[in-house]
């Protein structure tokens, strides 16, 4: 019975994992509140507004690692009219670190050029499909998905090869398809709340 726990437990655990939001799909919208301002941010899918959602947190080294480089790019591209959300879907109730205070003293230490949004349930990351932080969707104009996975093939600038991220928003700010719709977005696992 043991053994047959061993096999099971691990398949169990995948098929209630939420399946990633597939490109093509129409994203979801949400309402949440911004660490730094006690406001609450609303996205609207279809809002005729080129979007980045991605998801972070305080506590991952990964999360930490692209953060220079999420700002850089939303500093970038934000004079082009893209709309950054990130969102912390960590539990803080087990993790202080994700706290809406400890959220604002990241956000506003780091500058961030974008709301930094508490999804408090993990329901947004769960409608996402999110699995780990960093973790970005691109979503269009008319609300449908064109990109899903990383920043970059590395957090580290020197040993990047391939910048997702920005050839999704190169390509659709050009009026183009995206070439690479997605890659595998890796880092810490989210640590959702139960």
């Amino acid at each position: 019975m043991k053994k047959l726990l061993v096999l099971i437990l691990p398949l169990f655990a995948v098929a209630c994992m939420a399946s990633e939001l597939a490109v093509g799909a129409k994203a979801p919208g949400f309402s949440l509140v911004n660490a730094v301002d006690g406001k609450t941010y609303t996205f609207t899918p279809g809002d005729r507004k080129l979007s980045v959602v991605f998801f972070t947190c305080n506590q991952c080294p990964y999360a930490k690692a692209f953060e220079p480089r999420l700002i850089e790019i939303a500093n970038a591209y934000r004079t082009k009219g893209v709309s950054f959300y990130a969102i912390d879907p960590n539990d803080d109730n087990r993790h202080a670190e994700e706290t809406l205070a400890n959220m604002k003293d990241r956000a506003v230490s780091k500058g961030y050029p974008y709301p930094y949004l508490k999804d408090g349930d993990s329901s947004i990351a769960r409608a996402y499909g999110a699995r780990v932080t960093p973790h970005v969707y691109v979503i269009d104009p008319s609300g449908v998905v064109r990109y899903v996975g990383y920043v970059d093939d590395s957090p580290r600038p020197e040993e990047r090869a391939r910048t997702g991220l920005t050839d999704a928003l190169d390509a659709l700010l050009a009026k183009k398809p995206v070439a690479v719709k997605t890659t595998h977005a890796f880092g810490c696992t989210i640590k959702f709340k139960s």
